[in-house]
Order: structure tokens, then sequence, then C-alpha cells
């Protein structure tokens, strides 16, 4: 994947559906809420708007299981791969996103933000912080294979110098 490249974020609802465009370096490019029942169109329209949408990642929460199979056959219509993930405690991370992006003010900002509740929707936030971790996995899964290309690489080359000791200092055979 590239920058020119995006990942679709979409955490599932029962009235709403948080969507979040992602670059796979976890950059928010795009958020938004859409009506559940206009699920596949939304998505689709946004697929058209965003051309560079290579896989879409869907939170494995409410919902989900209406609305992942309706992502699938979206994803095989476009050669675009999907995949669940884990959403717990995102909604949670998704309210201290809003408080950074909406710091509160006036009397409010001595209220800590931990005791209050975002005065509107935050389910575009909650599929930006789904898209969020599935970026942060792709790093892992690609830094877990370096590792173990490295490991295979010094494997080898102890094998190597193994079979050289072996020959170079054996008994000589005339």
């Amino acid at each position: 994947m590239t920058d020119t490249t995006y990942i679709l974020a979409v955490d599932p609802g029962n009235e709403k559906t948080g969507v979040a465009i992602v670059t796979p370096s976890g950059t928010m490019v795009c958020r938004k809420i859409i009506m559940t029942k206009q699920f596949n169109g939304e998505i689709e329209r946004i697929l058209t708007e965003y051309y560079g949408v290579v896989h879409m990642v869907c939170g494995n929460g409410t919902n989900h299981k209406y609305l992942y199979p309706s992502l699938q056959q979206i994803g095989r219509n476009h050669r675009i791969t999907t995949s669940l993930i884990d959403e717990s405690h995102s909604t949670e991370e998704a309210r201290k996103l809003y408080w950074q992006y909406n710091p509160p003010t006036g009397w409010r900002r001595f209220v800590p933000k931990g005791m209050q509740f975002p005065p509107e929707p935050v389910d575009d936030l909650t599929a930006y912080v789904i898209g969020k971790r599935y970026t942060k996995q792709l790093k892992e899964e690609n830094y877990n294979k370096l590792q173990d290309c490295k490991i295979e690489e010094d494997l080898e080359a102890k094998r190597l110098a193994a079979i050289k000791k072996l020959y170079n200092e054996g008994d000589a055979h005339e």
C-alpha cells in the first residue's frame, strides 16, 4: 500500500453508522456519520469519491452481523478486501478524541473531560479509531515479518558457517 491508497473503516450501528477514510499511515482523510438504512448506497458513493480504497475494515460490535455481509458483497463487487477488527472500548477512545478536536469552552473547561459527554454523536471518530487499530495491526504484522526474515537469515548464516567449518577443518583426505 502507498499513501495514495486508503482504508475505509466502519463503526456499524443500529440507526447510524460511522465511516472514516484513513491512510495506511493512520492519517484521517475523511469522516462522516451515515444512516444505517442507507448504508449500501452511501458506501458505494464513498468508494466512487475515494477511488484508492484498497481495504475495508469493520468493527465487530453492534449490528456488524447485519452490515458486514453487505460490506463484504460491496468489497467483492469492487475487488476490495474486507476484514473484521475488535472494537472494544473504541467509543471511549473516540470520546477522548472528540475533546481533543473540540476543547471545552466557558465553564466546561473546568469540568474534567472524563466526566463530560460529547454533545454530538462520535460514531465517525469511532470509525477512525477502528481504522487506526487496523493500520497499527498492519505495521505490527510487517514488523513481525521483517523479524522472521532476519531470524531466517541468521539461521542460514549459522548453517553455512557450520558447513564451512566442518569441511575446512575436517580430516584432510588425499
